[in-house]
């Protein structure tokens, strides 16, 4: 068993039986170690998804400028599933808990084993691709249109000037003048 593996054990073991799945992931979206106990569950699916998912939020913060990405949490009916980056943006560790979990207690485990993970990663292990900090530069240019200026309307005034409108046709109407 590698340092990397070791360090794995020891989380999922401080997990306990809400442990599902872990894996720490290149950019790339390939598994350099971790796994799930479940023969059923996927992890390399979920650490494939999880790379464009990571590179979103990513994208996103810095689209909208609300700071780097600590984590990313995704909730559903039966698991947490929490994404992190590790040291510098070249690989991410995604975590499986089921929906018992403490979502705190996971939390304050993941920030104490990421040093650990991190100093485990096999320094031989390839770099596909760059930092996500760097992905800005590799993603296509997309020409975007300017966009049109919309008018604002207020649904209030506007659905009175409207009635306005068409109680005037209807005078009118009724009252035809020659």
């Amino acid at each position: 068993m590698n340092k990397l593996e070791q360090v794995i054990f020891q989380f999922r073991n401080e997990l306990g039986s809400d442990f599902i799945s872990t894996d720490v992931v290149g950019m790339d979206g390939l598994s350099i170690g971790g796994g799930s106990l479940n023969p059923n569950f996927d992890a390399a699916d979920i650490s494939a998804r999880f790379a464009e998912v990571m590179k979103l939020a990513v994208k996103i913060s810095t689209k909208i400028d609300i700071g780097k990405v600590d984590d990313n949490l995704v909730t559903t009916d039966t698991t947490y599933i929490i994404s992190r980056f590790l040291g510098e943006g070249h690989y991410y560790w995604v975590v499986v808990v089921s929906s018992n979990a403490t979502l705190g207690t996971v939390r304050m485990l993941m920030n104490e084993f990421a040093p650990q993970i991190t100093d485990a990663i096999p320094q031989g292990a390839s770099v596909v691709s760059q930092s996500v900090n760097n992905s800005k530069a590799e993603e296509p240019k997309i020409e975007e249109k300017p966009k049109q200026e919309k008018v604002k309307k207020n649904f209030w005034s506007d659905a009175k000037q409207e009635k306005d409108e068409e109680a005037e046709e209807r005078a009118l109407k009724m009252y035809k003048f020659p």
